[in-house]
């Protein structure tokens, strides 16, 4: 029968029947992997003998003295911090705040499960690196997810702000530099931070971690910019009083956009463009202001008083002055001639840096003052003298108009003296260079217009007392 099938086979053309081998085949992969998984078994066993808690052998140890050794070294990872730095980063978190304990599960498979975890491969090298190396648990940390991820997330807003300029201040003791370092706009990588906290605490490890960053801002103006500043050119205080409120907080705002200025060497500084312009949206508030003589309700009135005290700082540091307008009448809060205007249609304070090192603005407000200092190099001091070399009272008049609507003179316009006053500085510098420059100012009179029952008449008079 089997012949006959074999010439059928090859009269049709068919294919011989596949052979059986594949059979024994099976059969020796079978027994392999019998002999394999005994193996390996019996490697795994071999291997959970090797392990060791926190370097101590657990052979013969039952879970309960586990447990109880667990138990006795719980309270070491009290008091424990992470400090976590970076570039820019420096910060430490405390594991008691964040609600640390021991992590007894994760202990507790890594005891029990070598060669359990994982893909095939992945559990055929655990077993092999324990039996060669051996396998020690470090008693690893657990920490309040939801605390862990508040705190990462106020570190990563805590930097992820624009970047703020390095500047120089004066300490307390009013004569004393200092330099506060700048802050770049640093984005942290959170996810990143938080797989390498949890694979230190794994091991049981606190202390320093790298912070990784994904990107970071610099500031435009750094420490090494400000490392020739050490001294206080000069400075010169203004006072104000309470009265006005908003007036106040024109001072306030405006002062705040003007510290921590940096004029480079040989450049120019102008009071409009770094302090902008004075405007509601901003937070500045109607006070009054000076306008052709008169004296109005204006946003931003007050903020002369700041453009005013740089610039007699500026003066007194022997800064080159580039532009200056003075007000319409003169200020009370400075000697007649020493006051400088500024407004957003084009009235501007400038001055130019003449040294070769930057020199740097600092401001301070305080309850009824402003103060201004101008901050530069040792090398850069200078001596400064004011003598008025021109000084001419400008009488006024008094104006009295007749109005059939009022029973008694009625004061309509306030009136004053004008002044023209030329005052001449003299800076001496360090090296025994001399500069000389005018400040000249021209303040026009303002009339006084009384209404009255009578007739009309004019007094030319003259009240100033220079």
């Amino acid at each position: 029968m089997k012949e006959y099938r074999r010439r059928y086979r090859e009269k049709h053309g068919l294919p011989a029947p596949k052979s059986r081998s594949w059979k024994k085949i099976g059969g020796v992969v079978a027994a392999l992997c019998i002999l394999g998984f005994g193996g390996f078994f019996a490697a795994q066993t071999r291997a959970e003998q090797m392990v060791t808690l926190d370097g101590h052998s657990v052979q013969g140890m039952t879970d309960e003295d586990i447990a109880n050794y667990l138990d006795i070294h719980a309270k070491d990872i009290e008091g424990r911090k992470l400090h976590l730095a970076a570039d820019g980063v420096d910060t430490t978190l405390n594991l008691d705040d964040l609600g640390a304990k021991l992590d007894r599960q994760y202990i507790d498979d890594e005891l029990h499960l070598i060669g359990r975890q994982g893909m095939p491969w992945e559990r055929v090298a655990d077993v092999a690196t324990t039996l060669m190396h051996g396998k020690d648990i470090p008693l690893a940390i657990a920490v309040d997810e939801e605390k862990l991820d508040k705190a990462l997330s106020d570190l990563h807003d805590k930097h992820d702000k624009d970047p703020e300029n390095a500047f120089a201040y004066v300490k307390e003791d009013n004569k004393t530099v200092a330099v506060e370092p700048e802050k770049d706009r640093i984005v942290i990588n959170t996810a990143g931070l938080k797989d390498s906290i949890a694979d230190s605490l794994h091991k049981g490890q606190t202390g320093d971690i790298d912070v990784p960053v994904d990107s970071r801002q610099q500031a435009d103006i750094k420490s090494d910019d400000l490392k020739d500043i050490d001294t206080v050119l000069s400075y010169y205080t203004t006072h104000f009083d309470n009265s006005n409120p908003d007036r106040n907080t024109n001072i306030k705002l405006a002062q705040e956009r003007l510290n921590h200025a940096f004029v480079a060497s040989q450049q120019d500084f102008s009071f409009n463009k770094y302090v902008g312009t004075r405007t509601a949206d901003k937070g500045y508030k109607q006070a009054p202001s000076y306008f052709e003589n008169r004296l109005e309700q204006s946003v931003g009135g007050g903020v002369c008083q700041v453009s005013t005290t740089l610039f007699n700082a500026a003066l007194r540091a022997g800064l080159f002055i580039a532009s200056r307008e003075p007000h319409f009448a003169p200020a009370a809060y400075v000697p007649v001639g020493m006051d400088a205007t500024v407004a957003d249609d084009g009235l501007d304070f400038a001055f130019t840096n003449p040294f070769q090192h930057p020199v740097a603005v600092y401001t301070v407000v305080g309850a009824n003052t402003v103060t201004t200092y101008i901050l530069g190099n040792h090398a850069d001091t200078s001596t400064v003298t004011f003598e008025t070399t021109h000084l001419q009272n400008l009488p006024h008049k008094i104006i009295k108009k007749h109005d059939d609507s009022v029973t008694d003179d009625t004061l309509k316009q306030f009136g004053y003296d004008g002044h023209d006053i030329t005052i001449r500085r003299t800076v001496t510098y360090s090296d025994g260079d001399r500069h000389i420059d005018l400040i000249t100012s021209h303040y026009d009179p303002n009339d006084a217009i009384i209404l009255t029952p009578d007739g009309d008449s004019e007094e030319v008079v003259s009240t100033a007392d220079l």
